[in-house]
């Protein structure tokens, strides 16, 4: 019995393999149609994948900051961050002393002297203050309000009206960049979708009267449908590694991407992700090809 199905297992894998090359032109069209699409379905996971860093990295740059009277102590100051964290949905808060304001100050300003000389004058004229991020342009309204109404007398200044309309054209910046997103793979989901269709429509026309034949000479259903199931894997095969040799030549070959992402590399990200879309192609054309095959034998095995 074992050996039984080990021979068919393997008539059926040679009944693939023959069809899948005697159909030469069938099968390099089917190919380039998986090809297209693999292409697609990885782009999309590239373009959700980057477009995310791209946000993050634009709201990274969209904060306040909170600047106390000279006289409050670190406690209070202390008391007042642990406020925020607890009232508000925020993403980050990071407390700068008086000494680390005077060291950015140093830091960014070293080169000159005039006001070099006129801070070794003054000593420490710089307050202490806490910088916040969110990830809602509302919850920086809402801490400002807050600090206005609780803290007032602990606050020399929150910076947020001054830089409101920036705080809101970041905001309004990626969330147009979240629907393109959407937008877009929604089109090349449909257009992945149309040529998933016309994949299965072309299998249909070729292999209708080899079906029938197959039928004739005794064949059984089975044994037909795992020829197709086979071939249809080896398309998928074959596509997802024209698919990834593409991507492969086109992260090594295109140069300077990271200038033009936002400081992504696209190489390094190639890199990171190759096992992810590895899988995702193989996956993919695989998939897209037993699918092909099945409903193209699965409409002419009826009774």
């Amino acid at each position: 019995m074992k050996e039984k199905i080990i021979t068919s297992l393997k008539r059926v894998c040679s009944l693939g393999w023959k069809n899948f090359s005697r159909e030469g032109g069938l099968s390099f069209v089917a190919v380039f149609v998986l090809v297209v699409t693999i292409s697609l379905t990885t782009s999309l996971f590239f373009l959700q994948d980057i477009a995310g860093i791209i946000i993050d990295d634009v709201e990274g740059r969209a904060d306040i900051s909170i600047d106390f009277n000279l006289t409050v102590v670190e406690e209070d100051i202390f008391r007042v961050r642990d406020d925020i964290e607890e009232k508000f949905e925020i993403s980050g808060i990071e407390y700068l002393s008086k000494e680390d304001v005077r060291v950015e100050f140093i830091e960014r300003y070293g080169d000159r002297p005039a006001l070099m000389e006129s801070l070794e004058e003054v000593g420490n004229p710089f307050p202490a203050s806490l910088n916040i991020k969110a990830d809602d342009a509302v919850v920086y309204a809402q801490v400002a309000d807050f600090l206005k109404e609780s803290h007032s007398d602990l606050i020399y200044s929150v910076d947020f009206h001054q830089r409101k309309d920036i705080i809101e054209g970041i905001f309004s910046v990626t969330e147009s960049v979240r629907r393109g997103g959407i937008i877009v793979s929604t089109i090349l989901g449909f257009i992945a979708i149309v040529l998933v269709y016309n994949t299965t429509k072309l299998a249909i026309y070729g292999l209708r009267e080899e079906i029938r034949v197959m039928r004739l000479v005794g064949s059984s259903n089975l044994f037909i449908q795992g020829s197709f199931i086979i071939q249809g894997i080896l398309m998928g095969f074959f596509a997802g590694f024209i698919s990834f040799t593409l991507f492969l030549i086109f992260a090594f070959l295109v140069p300077q991407t990271h200038n033009i992402t936002m400081g992504i590399d696209f190489h390094q990200y190639f890199l990171q992700n190759i096992s992810v879309i590895l899988l995702l192609q193989f996956t993919v054309g695989i998939v897209l090809g037993v699918f092909s095959s099945l409903i193209a034998t699965g409409k002419y095995l009826k009774v």
